[in-house]
C-alpha cells in the first residue's frame, strides 16, 4: 500500500474543500500507464480500479479539490478551481520524488459551476495520450496513471460515455491558486501558499530566486513547445502550472501544415492561442503570476525578472533549432536561416513534423515527391548545404543526432480520434499500440510508416473545443 504525506492539506482551508467523488457505473480498466511500476503502490489491478473510481479508501489518503482562479481568453475569471478534478493525496517514491495522484472526472466539486463534474472518453483518452507523448519527446509535462471507462451519459455536444483519467505530477499549483489569494485579499494564505512552494519545490531558494526559476522553466517550456510544434490551446492561467509542466490536456494540437498562426482550439475565436502566439502569452501569463508577490518583492525587482523572459525563451528556442537542423557550431546567422525555413513551411504548407525527419535523413526527396520542386525550398536548401559544409561531423553522424532531436511521429489529431474510437468500442488495442510509438517517437516503428507522412487530406484541421 503506498504512503501517503498530504502536505497540501498543511495549509490554510481556504485553498481547498473536502470533496467525495461520484463513481462511475461499470467502471472498465482500460489503460494503466509504464509510471505504476515507479509509482509501486502495491495494488491489483481491480484494487487500483476501485480506488480510482471512488468506491474504495486506502489508509491516509485524501479526496479534496483546490481552490484556484484566473485570467481565461486574457478576463479576469474570478474563482475557479478543480471542477471535476480530486486529489487522492500525495506519495513519496524511490525514483521520482513525490508524486501527487489526482482524478480527472469524478463528479461534481464545490468548483464545477455550472459543469457536472464528470469527464468522457473523447476527452480522458485525448489527455491519456498526450501526457505520454509529451513525455516521450522530452517535454515537462504532467503524467498519467490510469483510463477507466464507464456507462454513465454524459452531455456535451453530444451524448457520451463517461471516463476517469488518473493523472500524476509533483504538484497541483498553478499560477490561479496565486492570483486566487490575491485577489481576494487572502494574505495570510498567499503567505502561507507562497512558502509552502518555496521550501517544498524550491528548497533553498529565496523567493525572488523561486520566481527567477518558474520563469526560466516556463520560458523554456514555451520553447520546447514551438520547436516540437505544439499548441496547448487553452492557455489561461488556471492552466499553468508553477513548476513549468504542460498541464491540462484539452484542445491541443500538433502542426500539421505549417501554418505559423494555426488555432488548434475551436472555441478561441480571436486567435488568443494561435502557435505563434504562446511565447508572448507565457509571458503574459507571468506577469499575472508576479503581480501576486508585490508584498514579497519590489515592484522593480520583478519587473527586472520578468524582463528576462524574452532572452530565456530566445537563447532556448535558438538552442533547439539549431539540433533541430543539425548545427553543432554555433554560427551568427543561424536562427536567421531556421527562421527563414518556417517562413517558406508557412508559405507553401508544408507539413512541419514530416518535414524536420527527412531533413534530418538528409536527404529532401521524399518532400520532392510530395510536394513538387518547389523553387524556394530548392533555394534554402541550397543556403543550408553550404551551412552545412562547415559543420564536423560527418552526414551519417549528424543525421544520428538529428533523428534524436526530430521526432517521427507525434499526436497529429486525426490519429488521436482513430484511438478515441476504438476505446469507445470497448478495444484497447489502438491505445496500446500507439502508446509504445509515443513513448519512442523518435524511433522508425516501420509497422506504423503509414503516420509519418503528411496528414491525409482529408484528416487534416480536425476540430477540437475546450470540451475536448
Amino acid at each position: 500500500m503506498p504512503k501517503f504525506d498530504n502536505t497540501f492539506r498543511n495549509l490554510p482551508a481556504f485553498l481547498y474543500e473536502d470533496v467525495r467523488p461520484t463513481p462511475i457505473s461499470h467502471p472498465k480498466l482500460m489503460h494503466v500507464s509504464k509510471l505504476a511500476e515507479d509509482l509501486d503502490l502495491g495494488l491489483t489491478n481491480e484494487e487500483l480500479t476501485a480506488w480510482l473510481n471512488g468506491e474504495k479508501t486506502l489508509p491516509g489518503e485524501q479526496r479534496i479539490s483546490t481552490r484556484y482562479a484566473g485570467h481565461q481568453f486574457g478576463v479576469w475569471a474570478g474563482q475557479l478551481g478543480d471542477g471535476r478534478a480530486i486529489s487522492l493525496g500525495e506519495i513519496q517514491t524511490p525514483n521520482i520524488g513525490r508524486q501527487e495522484i489526482q482524478t480527472k472526472g469524478s463528479g461534481l466539486t464545490p468548483f464545477s459551476r455550472r459543469g457536472d463534474g464528470k469527464a468522457v472518453i473523447r476527452s480522458s483518452v485525448r489527455e491519456y495520450l498526450c501526457s505520454e507523448a509529451m513525455n516521450g519527446l522530452g517535454i515537462p509535462t504532467t503524467r498519467v496513471l490510469a483510463l477507466i471507462t464507464g456507462d454513465d451519459p454524459v452531455y456535451r455536444e453530444t451524448v457520451e460515455r463517461s471516463a476517469i483519467v488518473a493523472r500524476v505530477f509533483p504538484s497541483n499549483i498553478r499560477f490561479g491558486h496565486f492570483e486566487m489569494c490575491f485577489h481576494f485579499e487572502k494574505d495570510e494564505e498567499l503567505k502561507a501558499l507562497i512558502d509552502y512552494t518555496r521550501t517544498t519545490f524550491y528548497p533553498g531558494h529565496s523567493v525572488e530566486e523561486m520566481l527567477k526559476e518558474i520563469i526560466t522553466r516556463t520560458a523554456k517550456l514555451m520553447a520546447h513547445w514551438q520547436n516540437v510544434g505544439f499548441c496547448h490551446g487553452v492557455m489561461n492561467t488556471d492552466n499553468m502550472s508553477i513548476l513549468g509542466l504542460t498541464i491540462d490536456y484539452g484542445p491541443f494540437g500538433f502542426l500539421e501544415d505549417t501554418i505559423l498562426n494555426y488555432i488548434c482550439n475551436h472555441s478561441d475565436h480571436y486567435g488568443r492561442y494561435a502557435y505563434n502566439q504562446q511565447p508572448s502569452i507565457g509571458m503574459w501569463n507571468l506577469e499575472r503570476l508576479l503581480v501576486c508577490f508585490l508584498k514579497e518583492v519590489p515592484k522593480e525587482k520583478l519587473q527586472e525578472l520578468l524582463n528576462e523572459y524574452p532572452m530565456i525563451f530566445e537563447m532556448e528556442y535558438q538552442r533547439l533549432s539549431r539540433e533541430k537542423l543539425g548545427l553543432y557550431k554555433e554560427e551568427e546567422k543561424d536562427f536567421e536561416l531556421f527562421i527563414e525555413l518556417l517562413n517558406t513551411l508557412n508559405k507553401l504548407s508544408v507539413d512541419y513534423t514530416f518535414f524536420f525527419r527527412t531533413l534530418a535523413e538528409g536527404n529532401l526527396q521524399k518532400i520532392w515527391d510530395y510536394y513538387g520542386n518547389r523553387e524556394e525550398l530548392k533555394d534554402w536548401n541550397q543556403r543550408y548545404q553550404e551551412r552545412l559544409s562547415r559543420e564536423e561531423f560527418s552526414n551519417d553522424e549528424r543525421t544520428l543526432r538529428m533523428k534524436k532531436t526530430n521526432p517521427k511521429y507525434v499526436l497529429k489529431n486525426y490519429i488521436a480520434q482513430e484511438i478515441i474510437e476504438d476505446v469507445e468500442a470497448g478495444s484497447s488495442k489502438k491505445l496500446e499500440e500507439w502508446l509504445n510509438v509515443l513513448y519512442a517517437p523518435f524511433d522508425e516503428h516501420p509497422e506504423f510508416e503509414s503516420y509519418a507522412g503528411p496528414t491525409p487530406p482529408s484528416k487534416k484541421n480536425f476540430e477540437v473545443s475546450c470540451s475536448s
